[in-house]
């Protein structure tokens, strides 16, 4: 708490035992990742906040924690309906095991020896992950081929977010059309979405800042919502936002496919609660204007 004093955050001094068991229960660094941002720093990279309220940092860390559980809701249902549809996918067309020969379904242009790495593995992992399961079906010998490998609808079931990302890519145009078609998207959107809300999964469940969060990943702004995004035009060359906005279009986008009934009010309040406190803030997590949030969900 000194620290924070000493480096020009603002805390009332009456309200020193609270503020002492709010860093308890958070954390210093935690804290520290929330008030960052509104922070200036010196050649040494040492933050002066400039008065900045130690209730305010409080405030906007439950607020982040209100946003992360509510969008990692609509991922995980997300990660569960790819999965599903996979094991539709290859289950129909190669039956429970033909998924463990990757040269059945996958891209004939990705080369003989990738393919046989990456199949290799993915095997090595699926065992392991089986191994480890607490799945009851995997218990039944019916469900495994003689090599204790599931049958693809158990398969699904163990899929790691980015092992599924990765099934995606490798997969032959005739097969991913199916999951294009769903999306009304591209391969390389699907999979860029599919990556960035891995990211943003991991971010959710180890209660990192998403907020202020800029995407490292190459992900595509989904077309029907870009009208709505922050963006910059330079020579004709425009670049949509990677700030938070576009992991809710992205979100927004597969949850209209996945279900079109699906409830956006958490995930409304959530940010409409972060927006408040600060003028100006709804352009820099990426949209447009507040309108704009509200319009994504009328799409």
């Amino acid at each position: 708490m000194d620290l924070f004093e000493k480096r020009g955050m603002t805390l009332d001094p009456e309200m020193r035992d609270k503020n002492i068991n709010a860093i308890e229960a958070i954390g210093y660094y935690t804290l520290k990742q929330f008030a960052y941002p509104f922070a200036y720093r010196d050649g040494y990279n040492t933050p002066d906040y400039d008065g900045l309220e130690f209730d305010f940092v409080v405030k906007r860390y439950y607020q982040d924690k209100n946003l992360r559980i509510n969008l990692l809701h609509a991922i995980e249902d997300i990660e569960v309906s790819m999965n599903s549809l996979i094991s539709h996918v290859l289950g129909n067309k190669y039956g429970a095991f033909g998924y463990l020969d990757f040269s059945n379904w996958a891209d004939n242009r990705i080369s003989k020896y990738s393919l046989e790495e990456r199949q290799f593995y993915f095997k090595k992992s699926l065992l392991r992950q089986a191994y480890n399961s607490n799945i009851l079906d995997l218990d039944y010998r019916e469900n495994l081929n003689a090599d204790n490998f599931p049958t693809v609808w158990l398969m699904t079931n163990l899929l790691t977010f980015e092992t599924t990302s990765t099934l995606i890519r490798l997969m032959s145009p005739d097969n991913v059309k199916y999951f294009t078609d769903y999306f009304d998207c591209t391969r390389d959107e699907l999979v860029s979405w599919l990556e960035c809300l891995n990211f943003v999964r991991n971010i959710c469940c180890h209660n990192s800042n998403l907020l202020d969060i800029t995407l490292s990943t190459d992900a595509m702004a989904p077309k029907d919502y870009q009208e709505f995004l922050w963006f910059k035009n330079i020579n004709g060359d425009i670049s949509y936002t990677n700030k938070i906005a576009l992991v809710i279009v992205i979100v927004v986008h597969m949850m209209y496919a996945i279900n079109p009934k699906y409830r956006f009010d958490n995930i409304k309040r959530s940010f409409t609660s972060i927006t408040r406190d600060i003028d100006g803030s709804i352009e820099k997590l990426g949209f447009k204007n507040m309108d704009a949030f509200y319009d994504i969900f009328r799409k």
